[in-house]
């Protein structure tokens, strides 16, 4: 907690069996504090975004505006793409595989150890134990295949926002 992410919001949507199966972490820029753009081009103005995509197709998105080729000044939403996939033309093993490869070569340094798993459970322990004892009657479920329940809309809907949609290759949103 220091003053560069004083007053920056952080946002986590998880869940299984969602729309999609996507991990990745979007960031988005400020505006800045003055006039760049003539009136008319900042009216559709939208802050730049960095996507970084965890998986699938890990990669980086930039999300920004730019001028429109022509006499007027008029913006229009680009994207940068990176895929690791293309870059490198080469498959990117899959979380297990790196595992498993990593048991076979000896490394052990993406596992943890006893002690660290032994002060997880003590830490986690009662919440569950709580869970259990105090079943909560209005849990918000949701249908599979959805982007998870209505609630969810309505908590960050406080801040006046919006979930965003994955950036998928297939989505290039």
């Amino acid at each position: 907690d220091n003053w560069r992410w004083q007053d920056v919001p952080f946002y986590l949507r998880t869940g299984k069996r969602l729309a999609q199966t996507a991990s990745e972490v979007s960031i988005r820029f400020r505006p800045v504090p003055h006039q760049a753009y003539p009136y008319t081009a900042a009216e559709d103005h939208q802050p730049a975004r960095l996507v970084l995509r965890l998986k699938p197709d890990e990669g980086m998105v930039l999300k920004l505006q730019v001028k429109v080729p022509g006499a007027h000044f008029t913006l229009a939403p680009a994207d940068l793409h990176f895929s690791y996939a293309e870059a490198f033309r080469t498959r990117i093993p899959a979380a297990y595989e790196t595992l498993l490869y990593e048991i076979l070569a000896g490394d052990q340094s993406l596992f943890m150890r006893s002690d660290q798993i032994q002060a997880a459970w003590t830490l986690l322990q009662p919440v569950l134990d709580a869970w259990n004892n105090f079943p909560a009657t209005d849990f918000p479920n949701y249908p599979a295949g959805s982007w998870g329940p209505e609630s969810a809309e309505g908590l960050i809907s406080q801040d006046r926002r919006s979930w965003l949609v994955p950036s998928l290759p297939e989505n290039k949103t």
